[in-house]
């Protein structure tokens, strides 16, 4: 990836707009209301989204869950399951779904959705913000996330007055980090960042040290990366065959139905996915003795889960494909994610859903008639 983004500046393509690479532009919005670190005690211990079994030990005794589907999202899901099994661990979910998450959970509190509540929102791939009324009024006793803590503030006997802002004052507050009026924004539904027209984002320099291009990064060496942008091979790559403990390397792109796990407890989307699939070459699906259409169990160290095969030349030989965001319980019991390691990627601490190993072994045909 650090290659690609250099690309443009050999090119010299990045003073263009559109010629450079950018995976969000939502760096260029305000950042929201500020969060009041100053409030909290010190130290403070941070755990990782993406390191959650690990993250969910003895010590910690209460999870609150929202805007998250951990059990069906995030790596090493067997772990992740049988810390939410604890007796002793108080998970609270905020939901509007019955997803794998919330049948652990000690309370659900429904959850408003996007229409019910007021926003502002800023864009992943473009420079305004855009203004989100509520168009019907929540349902029985759903609540927006801000007003539930707002009210668990108050049960808490709280006195920080800006734990209890409302949702017009927090969409102020954030609109006027850009200088945008709030009722500018709303009136018109929309406002565009102040920021030029066409915006090339490193005309005035780079965000680096050198406030250059750094093809060599000293930055990027203590973060123990190599100084010059080059190939780096994954886990996979670089394990040689006779020392990988599975044969295959698994990558879990998402799937066209679904978007991450939400929508796929919809029936019609879950028709449409065909069912949980892996894809296998044709090589590697001869000499397991797997068929098209076939049900086959896909395992290793860490867990197994089940899918139909389909055999395609679009993966390469050595490879399977296994396409996220069926819910657990909707599929047997798993998802890819059964699978993955729990570990950091080499850069930015990432999750490594396409970097594990696996192999893959044909089941009888009625070993997944609940998931077609």
């Amino acid at each position: 990836m650090r290659v690609i983004a250099c690309i443009p500046g050999v090119t010299g393509d990045w003073r263009h707009p559109g010629g450079g690479v950018a995976y969000s532009t939502s760096g260029y919005a305000p950042t929201g209301p500020d969060p009041r670190d100053d409030l909290l005690p010190h130290p403070v211990r941070t755990l990782t989204m993406t390191r959650l079994a690990d993250g969910l030990d003895e010590s910690v005794k209460c999870l609150w869950v929202y805007a998250a589907n951990p059990l069906g999202s995030t790596s090493d899901q067997n772990r992740i399951r049988a810390a939410l099994e604890r007796e002793d661990l108080f998970t609270v979910v905020m939901e509007q779904f019955p997803t794998d998450t919330a049948d652990y959970a000690d309370y659900v509190l429904p959850a408003t959705m996007q229409i019910e509540h007021l926003d502002v929102h800023h864009g992943y791939g473009h420079m305004y913000m855009v203004w989100n009324e509520p168009a019907v009024e929540p349902p029985g006793e759903c609540l927006s996330t801000t007003e539930t803590f707002r009210r668990l503030a108050r049960l808490m006997g709280l006195t920080e007055p800006s734990l209890y802002d409302s949702d017009l004052e927090l969409a102020g507050q954030t609109l006027a980090q850009a200088g945008i009026p709030l009722e500018e924004c709303r009136k018109q539904g929309w406002a565009r960042l102040p920021v030029a027209d066409p915006f090339v984002p490193f005309t005035k320099g780079f965000p680096t040290p050198s406030g250059r291009l750094e093809f060599a990064s000293a930055k990027a060496e203590a973060d123990g990366l190599p100084r010059v942008a080059g190939y780096v091979p994954s886990l996979t790559a670089r394990t040689a065959p006779a020392d990988r403990p599975h044969p295959l390397v698994m990558i879990t792109p998402a799937a066209h139905t679904f978007l991450n796990t939400q929508f796929a407890n919809n029936p019609e989307l879950r028709k449409r996915s065909k069912g949980p699939r892996v894809l296998v070459n044709p090589a590697d699906a001869a000499s397991r003795g797997l068929v098209d259409g076939q049900a086959a169990r896909v395992f290793n160290g860490n867990g197994e889960f089940r899918a139909y095969v389909e055999v395609s030349d679009r993966v390469a030989q050595g490879v399977v494909a296994a396409p996220k965001g069926h819910w657990p319980k909707l599929s047997d019991g798993a998802n890819p994610n059964a699978l993955v390691d729990e570990r950091d990627a080499d850069m930015g601490r990432g999750a490594v859903y396409h970097d594990n190993f696996v192999d893959v072994a044909p089941l009888s045909q009625s070993e997944l008639e609940p998931l077609v």
